[in-house]
């Protein structure tokens, strides 16, 4: 009976609440005296944690069907006070669903754990999402240190003429001969002059004391070569990628002296008198003048342009960073290797020929601009390499560094190998093996 009449009584007093007009502080207060004794908060949680069909489990979870948004609540697994779960008098919290994606923040003290768990969510959403591809634009060089552009023995004779490529083989000095002769037979005396190179040994079986014909290396032949590049690299795992690269390299030709002539250089003085008759006086007096080891003659060669087109694929691994800030800035160690092939342009010479002026030798030895002269006519055009395909391959190790979340920038060096060209008249010529140096930048797709 005593229960009846507090229900009754009860009724009376919130009479107001059943019509919708109650406030909210008399909610919370009605609310506040039920928790008091616990039993009710816990059973009123545990309804609601199992017994609601318009209870979802996550705040990305949709609204159940048939519920009201306003009605739906939270799930969580933990019960009372003890849990944090009476922090708001044991009713379950409501999401906010005008952001599926996270929840506001503004409930409870579960509400940074479930912004965490949604952060957590985002962020392996956008793993997922990682970029797969990104393209790729390089600028470089490389240096060559082993193997020669031109070599006579491997290219002794020029196809075209059928000529030695060596042009000191068919060099003869006294060709080159000068002299001159004063006096006269009526005034009763004549000196003869003359200007002659050959070699210090009269027994020796060469015109000269001995030359130079050297080869020469690709970096005595051509500048350092520019590099330009663009490719794609697909993104394998973290720590691995897969490239293709195709690019264009362009160097100038050099000029410089290809071969030169050693020999001694002589000045002989024939001194012969005339007696009256116009007929000489008794034997002509010889006198002999030389200069050993002096170059007399110099054949220069001058290359065409080198240009250069790689095709090439190949693989890159990355290591731990060795700079890291937040996913930005990042520099990682990397090391690749790619293989493909290099397209080369027929490449030729010109040759000439500077003649040394053997009088001016003697007479004036330290006008060094006024010792050489060009020999017309003597220019010669030389097809070297025609144009062909040669396979390549490099190793490669550098930095990376994260510049932006999209965009990166390499810095790399390596060893650079470039199969053998055939010269023009079918003989292999060498290996280039190079330094390669390279900055490249990368955008993610």
């Amino acid at each position: 009976m005593r229960l009846v009449l507090c229900a009754v009584s009860t009724i009376a007093l919130s009479g107001c609440s059943w019509l919708g007009g109650y406030t909210s502080e008399g909610y919370q207060s009605y609310n506040k005296g039920q928790a008091q004794s616990g039993a009710y908060a816990y059973n009123q949680g545990g309804y609601q944690n199992s017994a609601s069909r318009c209870q979802i489990q996550s705040p990305q979870q949709p609204i159940p069907r048939g519920c009201d948004p306003a009605s739906v609540t939270l799930a969580t697994s933990a019960y009372g006070a003890s849990n944090n779960y009476g922090a708001t008098n044991g009713f379950p919290q409501r999401p906010q669903f005008g952001q599926p994606t996270q929840t506001s923040g503004s409930y409870g003290s579960h509400a940074s754990v479930a912004n965490q768990q949604g952060s957590n969510y985002r962020r392996q959403k956008s793993a997922l999402r990682k970029p797969k591809f990104r393209g790729t634009l390089s600028l470089g060089g490389e240096k060559s240190f082993s193997g020669d552009a031109f070599d006579y023995a491997d290219f002794p004779t020029i196809p075209a003429t059928g000529l030695p490529s060596d042009p000191t083989i068919n060099y003869i000095p006294n060709v080159y001969a000068e002299g001159s002769t004063s006096g006269s037979v009526a005034s009763g005396q004549t000196v003869t002059t003359n200007y002659t190179a050959g070699p210090r040994d009269a027994a020796s079986p060469l015109l000269y004391d001995r030359k130079t014909a050297k080869s020469k290396s690709f970096d005595d032949v051509w500048s350092t070569p520019a590099r330009i590049a663009i490719g794609g690299e697909y993104i394998l795992s973290p720590k691995n990628t897969v490239f293709v690269n195709a690019a264009y390299s362009a160097a100038e030709g050099k000029s410089g002296t290809a071969a030169s002539v050693v020999a001694t250089l002589f000045r002989t003085e024939t001194t012969q008198a005339y007696d009256d008759m116009n007929m000489a006086d008794g034997p002509a007096s010889v006198n002999t003048f030389f200069i050993p080891d002096e170059e007399i003659a110099t054949f220069s060669a001058d290359f065409s342009d080198m240009k250069r087109y790689d095709l090439e694929v190949g693989a890159r691994h990355y290591f731990n960073p060795i700079s890291k800030s937040d996913g930005l800035n990042t520099v990682t160690p990397f090391v690749s290797a790619s293989a493909g092939a290099s397209h080369y342009n027929a490449v030729s010479y010109k040759t000439d020929q500077k003649q040394r002026f053997y009088e001016q030798a003697f007479n004036d030895p330290d006008g060094e601009s006024t010792q050489f002269y060009n020999i017309d006519g003597q220019e010669t055009k030389v097809e070297l390499y025609d144009s062909q395909w040669v396979p390549s391959g490099q190793l490669n190790a550098g930095v990376e560094w994260q510049v932006t979340p999209r965009t990166g920038l390499a810095f790399e060096t390596g060893v650079r190998v470039e199969g053998a060209r055939k010269y023009s008249n079918d003989e292999k010529g060498d290996t280039n093996i190079a330094i390669p140096f390279t900055i490249r930048g990368s955008y993610n797709f």
